[in-house]
């Protein structure tokens, strides 16, 4: 009794450290993602330019696969956190100091290199926890998505009828909440050694021929990079759409929060979705909502139909990304999730987003709001191969 007892308070507290840790890392990317544009604009940047900035932070991501082998490798992935959170808060000190493009440029590519190994590795600790039975994905993730909303709204309230430096300030605060929630996720109790040793044992066996060359994986990829690339010009031009639009910064934060709060909906249902349609269909289902809502963002900036198209968040981004977690935990085996999650990353947030920002920025200079027309058509692409992923299988060549 006193063995049993004394595992599950671990468990459980692995679950509240794990939520705390994406509160804090959603409150600064819900600052981050829709008015880190405006800040830059304040320093004199073009949309041309802004979208190179942009695109520069996604392309970091590539990155991610090597930093998962070593997490996978290693079992140091909470050690790993701590240092990558104090160096993206360095990086926006020092953002203070940037006027000049070449040094936007240096810092825009320090900060991604460290902030791109963070969802992953978080993502990768929860899989194996809900993989475990210790906690539910889902449910735990959420609380990342309603800091975002907080962050979201909390944002369009600084910026209305302020300086968009208080975007800066919010974002320095935020890292170092950030800093202190992986340093109480590292202090975690250890996975008891045998639990570790099971995960960890045929690590160094796994090569990336035998984890990229399994079933679907590659149409898996091909899928998820459509679908989060579609989404370039709202990350990177959203904001300044409807300020161009004559919408209020309060309103625009709102327009966020309320995609998260459809997010928020669809983690906590998540689990039933997935076992109605499976992660495949819920792939598919993503990318009929984005072509949907990509086409609606593109033909009307009225305050009310807006909301209701931002609803979509929830097909496009969140049905996306369970969807794809789901497909990772039903196709991946537990050693090598770290490096997947990684490569999904990789390929979601930094290839297809590295190219979509620069694209999306000269399609906004020339076409403005008609550039999610393009959007709409990457969204069908993905749909396409989502509907080849069919039903996932075992991946025997790696077992």
């Amino acid at each position: 009794m006193p063995l049993s007892t004394g595992d599950a308070a671990p468990r459980g507290d692995e679950a509240r450290r794990l939520a705390v840790a994406y509160v804090a890392l959603f409150f600064l990317a819900g600052v981050h993602l829709p008015y880190w544009p405006v800040w830059l604009a304040s320093r004199g940047v073009d949309a041309q330019q802004l979208g190179v900035l942009l695109g520069i932070g996604n392309w970091a991501r590539l990155t991610t696969p090597w930093i998962g082998a070593w997490a996978d490798r290693t079992g140091r992935g909470p050690q790993l956190l701590v240092a990558v959170a104090l160096v993206v808060l360095v990086a926006l000190g020092l953002f203070e100091l940037a006027h000049a493009l070449p040094i936007l440029v240096a810092l825009s590519a320090v900060l991604g290199l460290a902030y791109a190994p963070i969802i992953p590795l978080l993502d990768g600790m929860s899989i194996t926890a809900a993989a475990a039975g210790r906690m539910d994905y889902g449910r735990v993730r959420l609380w990342g998505s309603a800091s975002f909303i907080l962050a979201s709204v909390v944002g369009g309230w600084l910026l209305q009828g302020r300086d968009a430096a208080l975007v800066l300030t919010t974002l320095q605060s935020a890292a170092v909440v950030l800093v202190l929630a992986v340093v109480w996720l590292r202090r975690m109790p250890a996975v008891p050694r045998t639990e570790r040793a099971i995960t960890h044992r045929a690590a160094p066996s796994r090569s990336w021929a035998e984890i990229l060359g399994q079933p679907r994986f590659a149409t898996f990829l091909v899928c998820v990079g459509f679908l989060q690339g579609a989404h370039a010009v709202l990350y990177g031009f959203g904001t300044k759409h409807w300020q161009q639009a004559g919408i209020s910064e309060s309103t625009i934060g709102w327009f966020w929060g309320v995609g998260v709060i459809a997010e928020v909906a669809l983690f906590a249902w998540g689990a039933r979705i997935i076992a109605w349609v499976g992660a495949p269909g819920l792939l598919g289902l993503a990318g009929l909502g984005a072509i949907v809502r990509w086409a609606a963002l593109g033909s009307t900036t009225a305050i009310g139909p807006t909301f209701a198209i931002q609803i979509l968040h929830a097909a496009s981004f969140a049905a996306m990304h369970l969807g794809a977690m789901s497909w990772i935990r039903d196709n991946i085996v537990p050693d090598a999730v770290n490096r997947a999650t990684a490569v999904y990353t990789a390929i979601a947030g930094g290839v297809a987003l590295g190219i979509g920002m620069p694209l999306g920025g000269v399609l906004f200079d020339r076409w403005h709001g008609d550039a999610y027309f393009a959007m709409a058509a990457f969204a069908a692409i993905g749909t396409a191969f989502a509907w080849r992923l069919g039903r996932p299988t075992p991946a025997p060549s790696v077992r």
